[in-house]
């Protein structure tokens, strides 16, 4: 699995603006539902199941990263998206600093592999040196979809 191919125009929000977790994940999803990446009748099922997750533990992975990811019931395919945050957003982190970068990955009951598999990809590319950083340095999307696209 290649990041590159995970995040294309569609599914890039490079100004979230939100005022705490669930309205960033709630914006994400209306993001998904009006560009036609995720059907309208699973935006409440999307949210309740990131909800559940979160609620298990957090998906801040630190540094101002996070990975929200849940099984959606009746999702037919994976579905992912990108969002910058640049006021950040309180999602508990460890180091208890505020996320800026959100990767949200959606799949489908029954499908671990792949939701392990996206997982490995997202954590491996972002783990990158100094990726991060350029990302909130972009000046737009184009700058970040390049980004990506460069893995």
């Amino acid at each position: 699995m290649v990041i590159s191919d995970l995040i294309q125009e569609n599914n890039l929000m490079a100004q979230l603006e939100a005022k705490d977790r669930p309205q960033a994940y709630f914006k994400m999803l209306e993001h998904l539902v009006a560009k036609r990446v995720m059907p309208k009748d699973l935006l409440e099922s999307a949210q309740k199941s990131l909800q559940v997750r979160e609620q298990k533990m957090t998906t801040a992975m630190g540094g101002g990263f996070a990975i929200p990811h849940a099984s959606v019931p009746k999702l037919q395919n994976l579905i992912t998206m990108f969002a910058r945050c640049p006021a950040g957003v309180d999602c508990e982190a460890m180091d208890g600093k505020p996320v800026r970068l959100f990767f949200l990955i959606l799949v489908p009951d029954q499908q671990a592999q792949t939701h392990l598999q996206t997982l490995a990809a997202v954590a491996k590319f972002f783990n990158r040196r100094g990726m991060k950083t350029r990302i909130l340095e972009a000046k737009g999307p184009e700058e970040i979809l390049a980004l990506f696209r460069s893995s």
